[in-house]
């Protein structure tokens, strides 16, 4: 059931039922109403209104991100940062949508033709935790900019979270219908996406469980967008500052208490510079404050005690494949799911660690011999998503750069998404892209008009 637990002492404020099959049913039923008269409202509208809703977003942050905190416990200060993010890319969006969507004539071929982009229906989305609000914005806003209506299932333990976004849009002025919370458990996303008005499915999220969504929206011919799990590497080649680096390792593994899709989780270091990034990183992970994620502290509580779980078991599973422990690593004995920021030496790509997604506070060092045998080391990972390569020399940025099996490749910077650039994943980690333009036109159809 959606439940919010107290963060401050772990007891459940309160549980949510989930909505009846004629519920569902209804929230379908005025989907598809809303849709009729939606698809007619012109685009400069439509981004009147988004811009209001990035607006009024910006005007309630602090009340937003609190419920960040009390339900995801989220520290406070990335609570703030989720909640302005998500109304800048919003703004960012309505900013753009009339460009990008607009006709688009050729003369070519003998031929006068012009590309047209129309709405698909609804669309069904899919978000996890980690970011309660930008997972959704991310999705929702592009999507209903190109006419379509959307139907969002939220994570079970974000519930008053999800139910305030569905407030924000009619808040902002939006018809009934556009955008919809469903309080439904995973089973009836079956129901969802078989019913023939769902026209497109968006599922974010890194259980094995949704690749079966994704296989009914396959076999319904419906498109779709599948992000599923990441391990993303952060290569050290070659620095001036070797402290800077820490600094900047740390910071993007422990970005969200480690719980984000883009954050480093692997640090791959060449020879000449792992003895001593080695004991620095463990150094500067143990001056990490851990404690109430409403203070001014590094390190909040982990979203679920089932993280904490699957946490012990790989690190205690490396430990026992001859991964080196630096920092202590046991789950604290305090009213929260706190787990210490934990670092892994020696670690070895048959390792648990090495091969799993480490959405959490921990951090394997590996050691690379050479500049090929990084790249090696990078690619020997099921997930491919997002990669950092630190050297002065951009011939050898380029040529690594080349080399990875990654979505994207930084400088000398952490990676992370931003509204302009396009956003997705390849091998295991899922297909298709977001962000950009292109994610604005990804569930409508380009139909061709030639006259």
């Amino acid at each position: 059931m959606p439940t919010t637990i107290s963060p401050i002492n772990w007891e459940i404020i309160e549980t949510y039922e989930y909505i009846t099959d004629q519920e569902l049913e209804a929230k379908i039923d005025l989907a598809e109403k809303s849709f009729k008269e939606w698809k007619n409202v012109p685009i400069s509208e439509k981004a009147e209104l988004f811009k209001n809703l990035a607006k009024i977003m910006l005007k309630q942050q602090e009340e937003l991100a609190r419920l960040n905190t009390i339900e995801m416990w989220m520290i406070f200060k990335n609570a703030l940062w989720d909640v302005s993010k998500s109304a800048s890319w919003t703004m960012y969006f309505a900013e753009h949508a009339e460009k990008w969507l607009a006709d688009i004539e050729f003369d070519e071929g003998g031929l006068k033709w012009k590309k047209v982009f129309e709405p698909l229906w609804i669309v069904y989305t899919i978000s996890p935790w980690n970011f309660p609000y930008n997972q959704v914005f991310r999705n929702a806003v592009p999507n209903i900019l190109a006419w379509n209506v959307v139907l969002s299932k939220h994570a079970s333990n974000v519930p008053q979270v999800a139910r305030k976004i569905e407030e924000l849009f009619l808040q902002a002025g939006f018809p009934k219908g556009v955008y919809q919370n469903l309080q439904i458990p995973a089973s009836k996303s079956e129901k969802i996406i078989s019913d023939f008005r769902v026209k497109a499915v968006n599922i974010t999220w890194w259980d094995k469980a949704w690749r079966k969504i994704w296989e009914l929206a396959w076999k319904k011919l419906k498109p779709s967008v599948l992000e599923l799990g990441w391990n993303d590497p952060f290569i050290v080649l070659d620095t001036e500052n070797i402290n800077d680096i820490v600094s900047l390792a740390v910071k993007w593994r422990m970005s969200s208490c480690g719980q984000k899709c883009n954050s480093s989780k692997r640090f791959i270091v060449l020879e000449k510079y792992y003895d001593e990034f080695v004991e620095k990183y463990a150094q500067a992970m143990e001056s990490l404050k851990i404690w109430n994620p409403f203070e001014n502290i590094d390190v909040g509580p982990l979203a679920k005690e089932e993280l904490l779980d699957e946490l012990e078991e790989i690190v205690a599973e490396s430990v026992k494949q001859g991964a080196k422990l630096l920092t202590w690593w046991k789950r604290l004995s305090i009213p929260w799911f706190y787990f210490p920021p934990t670092v892994l030496s020696d670690v070895k790509p048959w390792m648990k660690v090495f091969e799993e997604e480490t959405f959490w506070p921990v951090a394997p060092i590996i050691k690379a011999k050479d500049i090929d045998d990084a790249i090696s080391l990078a690619n020997a990972s099921k997930f491919g998503l997002a990669s950092a390569v630190i050297t002065q020399d951009k011939e050898k940025f380029d040529y690594v750069a080349s080399k990875l099996e990654t979505w994207n490749v930084f400088w000398n910077k952490i990676p992370t998404s931003y509204p302009f650039l396009p956003y997705g994943w390849i091998k295991n980690s899922g297909y298709g892209k977001e962000l950009w333009e292109r994610w604005m036109k990804n569930f409508t159809n380009e139909k061709i008009i030639i006259f």
